[in-house]
């Protein structure tokens, strides 16, 4: 069983393997990817701090709507900060539309950030191998059993490293840094990869959400005790029907009871244009939230009224796991240092490439010559006296 287990996890290291390098270090480059660009654009994410008030979310619609003829506003992103740009998404038909970035002063359009190009890219490297269809086509499957495969690889690793009898700890948990050869590149191997070991586990386990819808609704169903709701059939009559259900609802009613309710204390708040009388939702994030899906759930009637609350610090740790999969999977959900050792057990996924690699190449060789020492004296033994003179 143990030959069995060991031939099956470097099988996979070899071949899932070089998609869990790609992975890997795309991953840690996207963990860096709102620090970059904020470095990277200065002018755009932030705004100069001014003692005129800010537009009201109908203000500033009606003037990216004047702004930017033949495109509307699917989706507000306001912050708290006086001094931070707010995120729209405009769209001029029935896709997703583009974010760019705008001055919560005036409406000024700001652009995206410096760098989103980049790491939109590298996103979709990262989850679908740049292959086509994207999220439909075969990158998605690919990516999805390379993290099974992540999986087996973590759980097996740790098996088949699993001491026998008493060993001292250094050995199971400090590389042999002064070896050479196959023992450095072994020690390297297994002692780094004990060091990460749950890491990993949770990184597979939540990149699993995007993978599969199957996963997706039997871990919110454990998660949260109910099953996740039916999205609505995505056809050309559904995108269609909000416009023929007349002007959207006006913003600031539900907007100005949010902000008296939280004292206007938020980081973000995020909010989508609904059509007359639907209830409008507010998405915020908390100044003091741990980290930026945290977010609390507001639903306001037109007039303003409340009809519904759900905030983050009171649900379950489940229902705040399956609300928080992308801060789970990319570990800012446990804080500054989940996140920065996320991202360099992320960046290290090439190391146990590169290192598996090598120790079966090295076993290879390590084969060849003892086969060959075998075969010399076997013909040996074969010669003629004189011969062998």
């Amino acid at each position: 069983m143990r030959s069995a287990l060991f031939r099956l996890h470097w099988f996979l290291g070899l071949t899932a393997g070089l998609v869990l390098m790609v992975v890997g270090a795309t991953g840690g480059l996207l963990g860096l990817e709102d620090e970059v660009t904020g470095l990277l654009s200065p002018d755009i994410v932030a705004v100069q701090a001014r003692e005129a008030p800010r537009l009201t979310p109908d203000a500033l619609v009606a003037q990216l709507t004047h702004g930017t003829p033949g495109r509307r506003v699917t989706l507000l992103v306001l912050n708290g900060a006086p001094d931070r740009a707010a995120r729209v998404r405009l769209a001029d038909g029935p896709g997703r539309g583009v974010e760019t970035y705008v001055d919560p002063y005036d409406g000024r359009v700001l652009g995206p950030a410096r760098g989103e190009a980049f790491f939109d890219d590298v996103r979709r490297l990262h989850r679908w191998l740049l292959l086509p269809g994207n999220g439909d086509g075969w990158g998605r499957t690919i990516t999805g059993a390379s993290a099974l495969a992540l999986i087996y690889l973590a759980l097996s690793g740790l098996y088949l490293r699993w001491p026998r009898g008493r060993r001292d700890w250094r050995i199971w948990l400090k590389p042999a840094l002064n070896r050479r050869g196959r023992a450095l590149y072994w020690s390297l191997h297994a002692v780094v990869g004990t060091w990460v070991l749950v890491l990993y586990l949770v990184m597979a386990l939540s990149g699993l959400w995007w993978s599969y819808g199957w996963y997706r609704d039997g871990a919110t169903l454990l998660l949260t005790g109910r099953a996740p709701a039916a999205a609505p059939a995505r056809t050309a009559g559904n995108r269609d029907m909000p416009k023929r259900e007349g002007a959207p609802a006006a913003l600031d009613p539900a907007f100005a009871a949010f902000t008296a309710a939280t004292g206007g204390r938020y980081a973000t708040a995020t909010l989508a244009p609904a059509r007359a009388g639907e209830t409008l939702r507010i998405r915020a994030v908390a100044p003091d939230a741990p980290h930026f899906q945290a977010r609390d759930e507001w639903r306001f009637r037109p007039d303003g009224t409340l009809d519904s609350r759900d905030l983050y610090a009171e649900r379950a740790l489940g229902p705040r796991l399956a609300g928080s999969m992308l801060a789970l999977h990319e570990g800012r959900f446990f804080g500054p240092v989940g996140w920065i050792a996320f991202m360099l057990a992320a960046l290290a996924l090439p190391l146990f490439g590169a290192t598996g690699l090598l120790l079966y190449l090295g076993r290879r060789r390590s084969r060849r010559r003892h086969a060959a020492a075998a075969v010399r004296p076997a013909r040996s033994t074969d010669m003629r006296p004189e011969q062998a003179a």
